[in-house]
């Protein structure tokens, strides 16, 4: 015999894949709300299920965790959910104190958090979804009025539920994103801010509104980008799909400076790359594999004039040949 408890879990963990598949629809949604109002049991097992998830992500290093994150990436049949659950919540309970290698969050928020190797998607108790690209940290807050996401570092997919009542911002750096339902991407690294807009319409704004500040209206296939120390952020037309393509492991270099292209590859790899400043501005194009510097290295060194070395540190070094 199935308890309620078992019942709720089993049924969050078919809602938690059923959201993040690429075919959710606003139908599916709307179906999930209503499921978690049906009883306070539903809303506590889709919120142990998603801080069992965290947990295990923010300690996805560890060894003990091999083979439940392998299980878990080769796909699990729904009629082991019932064991895997149990599973998950019991190593979320014993690792809950190893949560510290994550920045604290402030109180009430949730931080989700992915390593080098690792890229994940979050349901949310609205619905909405957000995937995490590898190393990558977001703070989550779901209040009455307002739905608010911190980017601390990192990249993420945001697909929006609808709440007209509840704007969900994404605050990035100095500048904030508003949505009320739609999809799209946003990138902090230390020198620069990129907002991709898919679907929908995202207003971006300074965190800190003062004399000249622009508030700027995105539309699909646009991508915003603010460099550091620019007095205003540009906006252009992209191809989203590409800029997108991360979520499936690869990534898209349209006329990009080779410091910025290699500062993304770094995120996906331990074994780091450093541009000498003389060659930093070459342009690099093409599509290269997330995590496969090796690759990367070896389409530098056909399209441009550099020459790759290794250093002291075990780093990559790209000068002019």
């Amino acid at each position: 015999m199935i308890s309620p408890r078992e019942q709720a879990e089993e049924a969050a963990a078919q809602w938690d894949a059923r959201l993040r598949g690429s075919k959710a629809t606003t139908r599916d949604c709307a179906a999930f709300h209503a499921w978690l109002r049906e009883s306070p049991e539903h809303q506590v097992a889709h919120d142990r299920l998603q801080t069992a998830l965290a947990t295990l992500q923010a300690n996805a290093a560890l060894p003990e965790l091999s083979a439940l994150r392998d299980e878990a990436r080769n796909g699990i049949h729904q009629g082991r959910i019932r064991r895997w659950m149990p599973m998950i919540a019991a190593v979320a309970a014993v690792l809950i104190l190893a949560l510290v290698i994550v920045p604290r969050a402030p109180r009430g928020d949730t931080i989700y958090a992915t390593s080098s190797d690792e890229r994940t998607s979050v349901t949310l108790a609205d619905g909405s979804v957000i995937t995490l690209d590898a190393s990558t940290r977001v703070s989550v807050r779901l209040g009455k009025l307002r739905r608010d996401v911190t980017l601390l570092a990192g990249r993420a997919l945001f697909q929006v539920a609808k709440d007209r009542q509840r704007p969900f911002v994404v605050k990035a750096g100095d500048r904030t994103i508003t949505a009320l339902g739609t999809k799209f991407d946003v990138r902090l690294s230390p020198d620069e801010l990129r907002v991709t807009l898919a679907e929908g319409s995202v207003a971006v704004a300074p965190v800190q509104p003062g004399h000249g500040a622009v508030r700027q209206i995105m539309k699909p296939q646009q991508q915003l980008v603010e460099v550091a120390n620019a007095v205003t952020p540009q906006l252009r037309d992209i191809d989203a799909d590409k800029a997108l393509s991360w979520v499936d492991g690869r990534v898209f270099f349209d006329n990009e400076p080779l410091a910025s292209a290699v500062e993304e590859m770094n995120q996906y790899s331990k074994r780091q790359i450093v541009v000498d400043p003389g060659v930093a501005d070459l342009r690099i194009n093409g599509m290269f594999r997330t995590g496969n510097q090796a690759g990367f290295i070896e389409g530098v060194q056909l399209a441009l004039p550099v020459e790759v070395h290794g250093d002291d540190q075990g780093r990559l070094v790209i000068s002019r040949r």
